[in-house]
């Protein structure tokens, strides 16, 4: 596990002696919902060093659509209302320091010069991973971050760039749904690719859970990746080709026709699954990885 207490340090004049000078500083870039949670917890657990020096900001975006889109809505309630709002998942981690809800997640509801974007680069990260995150990283933000940025991407690129990506690519009825990790440049999801990782199809489980684990397992190849990095390892890349695909919000129309391609958008069993996941006391979740 990580050095996961040392979240709310302020600056590098505020690093502990034993730890030193050259300790990689990462800034975990979430957004404040579900996966948000699984991707942090996956990703602290693989990563498996002392060496490291994690700070978690989030996202607290909330889109038009999430209000107007009775699906979206419903996904809003699902992956951040529920879960944060009603069962306070900080308080019940309070007797687990290691846990990463049990720690402050420093809000950003912009990345603007005079904003989020000064408290995010106030904090000094060597490497920002982004996971979920709902802002764009502006040019000024990437370039002044010495190990670059990190995007868990959930989908394939360049096919599947922009949002909702596993919900396009299971409408699709890709027989696998992949997730991406790759490095932030100045486009959106066009950075050269570092990792995939893929997720068969799984008909008797729900859009949710292929999320969950599409997430999980970007996470972990973030991870793998930070840790090359702690040790002094080169980070391997691919270019984009460059074309590819932008996708959007569905509409409500495509959302509730969904089913009728063999997958549920969620289900009982997957949902109880994936909060436990999330909120629970940190245990071994191989058994749910794919």
């Amino acid at each position: 596990m990580s050095n996961i207490k040392s979240y709310c340090r302020a600056g590098r004049a505020e690093r502990p002696d034993d730890i030193g000078a050259d300790i990689l500083r990462i800034a975990l870039c979430l957004k404040r919902d579900l996966y948000g949670a699984i991707a942090a917890r996956a990703f602290l657990q693989a990563l498996g060093m002392p060496a490291a020096q994690i700070a978690i900001f989030c996202s607290v975006k909330t889109r038009p659509a999430e209000e107007t889109n009775p699906w979206l809505g419903l996904f809003k309630i699902l992956e951040r209302d529920l879960p944060f709002e009603v069962l306070s998942p900080r308080e019940a981690m309070a007797g687990q320091p290691d846990h990463p809800l049990a720690q402050p997640w420093k809000a950003l509801d912009s990345l603007r010069a005079d904003g989020g974007g000064a408290q995010l680069l106030g904090w000094q990260p060597d490497l920002i991973v982004s996971m979920r995150f709902s802002l764009i990283f502006p040019r000024r933000i990437i370039e002044a971050v010495p190990d670059g940025i990190l995007n868990v991407h959930p989908g394939p690129l360049p096919a599947y760039r922009g949002l909702y990506a596993p919900f396009w690519q299971a409408l699709a009825r890709e027989p696998e749904l992949v997730s991406t990790v790759h490095r932030v440049d100045a486009g959106i999801d066009t950075g050269p690719v570092v990792a995939e990782h893929r997720v068969p199809r799984q008909e008797r489980r729900s859009l949710m859970w292929h999320i969950g684990a599409l997430y999980r397992g970007g996470a972990r190849l973030a991870a793998q990746s930070a840790a090359q990095m702690m040790r002094g390892q080169p980070i391997v890349t691919r270019p984009q080709p460059q074309e590819g695909r932008y996708w959007s919000l569905p509409s409500d129309r495509e959302l509730a026709s969904f089913p009728d391609g063999g997958m549920r958008l969620f289900c009982p069993d997957d949902y109880s699954a994936l909060l436990s996941e999330a909120l629970g006391p940190i245990r071994d979740h191989a058994t749910q990885a794919v």
